[in-house]
């Protein structure tokens, strides 16, 4: 059994949405999120869809979808050039704050008396073991978002001590945690562009030549828009500027000036 006060550190760390920290981050700019991925997606998500839940066991808060608020809108970049940005609906989420150091303490107490502890620290499933202990908290205390400083950093474009990124659940209707794509994320669309990539492989061997993985698709949208990176990262007006774009179909390519 679970100690009572383990329970109660966590459920005190457990918000709802609308005394969240979250909630202060999207007053700022509105209900959006952002999530960057391989160019390759760019064709995927010409017309709004829904984001892929991630599932692997390397996960900072294990599976769920994985996005950053629009209050910082170049965060995540380092997961790939094309920033997908969707709406969504937050208003009777259960938010836990895991940038909070007594919220972080009050996880830690409570993995200390699961019974997979012991594979955590003593055996070489400790990957596993966290990814199933990240799971079973969630599940345990129905939280739908955690809030979290970022753990992996792209050079200039993340702070790793003010940033704040978020993992959300989606649940099936017997309360497992679903692992396919997310409904909380539904309207996700390509809106930024940070330059150009290339696939350098096929069937692991090197191609002859390297197709562009994104201009024909861009040629379709009208609307875009074109700014110097480093004007970017200091323009208090690009969380604003992106949500333009989104709501209007549009994209902005954040380009390297030669």
């Amino acid at each position: 059994m679970i100690g009572h006060g383990i329970r109660a550190a966590v459920e005190q760390s457990i918000t709802p949405y609308e005394d969240s920290r979250l909630a202060k981050l999207i007053d700022q700019i509105g209900p959006y999120a952002i999530k960057f991925v391989k160019s390759r997606w760019a064709a995927s998500y010409l017309s709004p869809g829904r984001l892929k839940i991630s599932q692997t066991p390397a996960l900072t808060w294990g599976t769920a979808t994985y996005v950053t608020p629009l209050a910082f809108p170049l965060s995540s970049a380092l997961y790939g050039r094309i920033g997908l940005v969707s709406d969504f609906d937050p208003f009777t989420w259960r938010v836990f704050d895991a940038t909070d150091p007594a919220a972080r303490m009050a996880y830690v107490n409570w993995v200390r008396v699961q019974p997979a502890f012991a594979d955590l620290v003593l055996t070489v499933h400790s990957t596993h073991a966290n990814h199933l202990l990240r799971n079973k908290f969630r599940r345990e205390f129905g939280i739908d978002c955690v809030l979290f400083h970022p753990d992996q950093e792209a050079e200039i474009h993340t702070d790793r001590a003010q940033h704040v990124w978020m993992a959300v659940t989606d649940c099936n209707p017997d309360g497992s945690i679903d692992a396919t794509m997310s409904r909380r994320f539904g309207r996700a669309r390509f809106t930024v562009l940070i330059d150009e990539e290339f696939e350098l492989e096929e069937n692991g061997l090197p191609v002859q030549r390297a197709a562009r993985q994104i201009e024909r698709i861009t040629e379709k949208i009208l609307q875009r828009e074109s700014l110097e990176i480093s004007v970017a990262r200091t323009d208090p007006n690009l969380p604003r500027n992106v949500v333009d774009f989104y709501e209007n179909s549009g994209y902005l390519h954040l380009y390297i000036d030669p």
